[in-house]
């Protein structure tokens, strides 16, 4: 590998100059921020000049991003929190205490998500479709005779930002403390180290026929997780898919892709529908991520091949894509975006069939494909591996925010006319070029990327004067 990951070259602390960071972390997070940004712009406008959106490139570029995008943040969460717990401690040889990294994280994960979730997002949502009705009152709202919008109560899901993910990755870091707990160490000089002790003598239980059966056993489930070589690598990367896949078919095939008891709490999210395989996608994302320092050798591809791999991956998981939308009409109406509502299932006609294994296979494929290329690219590129500045350090405050310039833009620049299912006869607005609504999503993509990263560092200059 060319560059080889810096374990003394992090620090979960503040994102202040004088902080060492893993940049290429905080560079991949920032390009994953602007990439949703960008996709639910996109969302937004198609079901706006419904029904003359017809962009196949931007559809399928949606459809990418929902594959790849929640999946890689906990990948970064994962490794943050692996990292977090590594780093020198005062009385940890394995890194920060555990009460330390759980007080941590619920300050920053738990609370804020507990806060926004129950008061933050309705209070703006009730701020903001008073305050400027003519812009936010339409959305998620009905349009009435007199050319204003009621607000309905299904429109503050617009702004419930990421409170879902938010919680379940504190539930994830919970968890990884309880199975991992850090061992405390004696100090020798000036460094940590651990704490050795004699083992403790066999006892008869251990001597007898059953112990060793249970110690073979135990020793037989840690070499499938050990990885000593690529083969290694391989052998644990193919169980992975195929449990992926295993998952996100029971998901799809029981018909009730939306409402599965497999999809735990990720069912609760109103906006922007989330894949199948969540969560157990994003658990192995955080698991990854997790051991991407240790097994970082075997985990990443080498730097002369990581272009072509991840041309080669793109390439085909589009081509597929393509393939399979050209073949099968559910596979179409599974990725469109030309529907009046920016609110779409995230399956449609579950059960055993073409397109539910077609998905379940492509969808493990895909996602384990780009991610591993994506991952390799920025962290050993020379340029991702810089210092990208406070507009890295900060990308986590657009992802709660970014839904109000969004809605704003998409009804400055609204098509004249549009749709509504409370008008009688369905009106339509008048036939829009389509090079007019690929520039309106270009337009609503980047006015919002730029307000979202104002408002982000702005807040957090705010928290510096105050010395948060």
């Amino acid at each position: 590998m060319g560059y080889p990951l810096d374990l003394e070259d992090y620090d979960d602390s503040n994102g202040s100059a004088d902080d060492y960071r893993t940049h290429f972390m905080d560079n991949l997070r920032t390009t994953l921020t602007v990439l949703l940004i960008v996709q639910h712009s996109i969302i937004e406008t198609a079901s706006s000049s419904y029904p003359y959106f017809d962009s196949t490139p931007l559809t399928v570029f949606v459809f990418m991003c929902k594959t790849l995008i929640v999946g890689l943040f906990f990948f970064i969460s994962g490794y943050a929190a692996s990292i977090s717990r590594s780093t020198p401690a005062a009385y940890y040889g394995a890194g920060r205490s555990d009460a330390s990294f759980v007080w941590r994280r619920s300050l920053r994960l738990l609370f804020p998500a507990f806060l926004y979730g129950i008061f933050g997002h309705l209070i703006i949502w009730m701020v903001l479709t008073k305050s400027w009705p003519s812009f936010f009152g339409g959305a998620g709202s009905v349009s009435t005779e007199d050319g204003y919008s009621t607000p309905q109560v299904w429109g503050f899901a617009r702004f419930e930002g990421p409170v879902v993910h938010i919680l379940f990755l504190w539930v994830l870091d919970m968890a990884y403390v309880f199975l991992r707990p850090a061992k405390k160490a004696v100090m020798a000089g000036i460094i940590s180290t651990p704490r050795r002790s004699a083992p403790p003598p066999k006892s008869d239980s251990e001597r007898s026929i059953s112990g060793n059966r249970f110690n073979a056993s135990r020793r037989k489930a840690a070499r499938m997780v050990k990885i000593r070589s690529r083969k290694d690598w391989y052998r644990l990367s193919g169980i992975a898919l195929a449990l992926l896949s295993v998952w996100t078919f029971a998901v799809t095939a029981s018909g009730k892709s939306e409402k599965s008891p497999l999809r735990f709490g990720f069912n609760v999210a109103s906006y922007d529908a989330i894949v199948p395989a969540a969560p157990f996608q994003h658990i192995l994302a955080y698991m990854a991520g997790i051991q991407l320092y240790k097994w970082q050798n075997y985990m990443l591809i080498p730097s002369p091949y990581i272009f072509p791999a991840f041309i080669a991956s793109l390439f085909s998981s589009v081509s597929l894509l393509l393939l399979s939308m050209a073949i099968s009409p559910t596979m179409r109406e599974i990725v469109q975006l030309n529907t009046p509502w920016p609110v779409h299932p995230s399956f449609v006609d579950g059960g055993f069939n073409y397109h539910t294994l077609f998905f379940s296979v492509w969808n493990a494929v895909t996602f384990f494909a780009l991610a591993s290329t994506i991952v390799s690219l920025y962290a050993q590129w020379e340029w991702t591996r810089r210092d990208w500045g406070s507009v890295a350090r900060h990308s986590y405050i657009p992802v709660w925010f970014h839904m109000i310039p969004i809605v704003f833009f998409v009804r400055l620049l609204a098509a004249d006319g549009g749709w509504s299912p409370s008008r009688a006869e369905a009106k339509w607005a008048p036939g829009l070029a389509q090079e007019s609504v690929v520039w309106r999503c270009f337009l609503v993509a980047t006015g919002s990327t730029i307000c979202s990263w104002f408002v982000g560092l702005a807040v957090a200059g705010c928290g510096w004067v105050l010395g948060c």
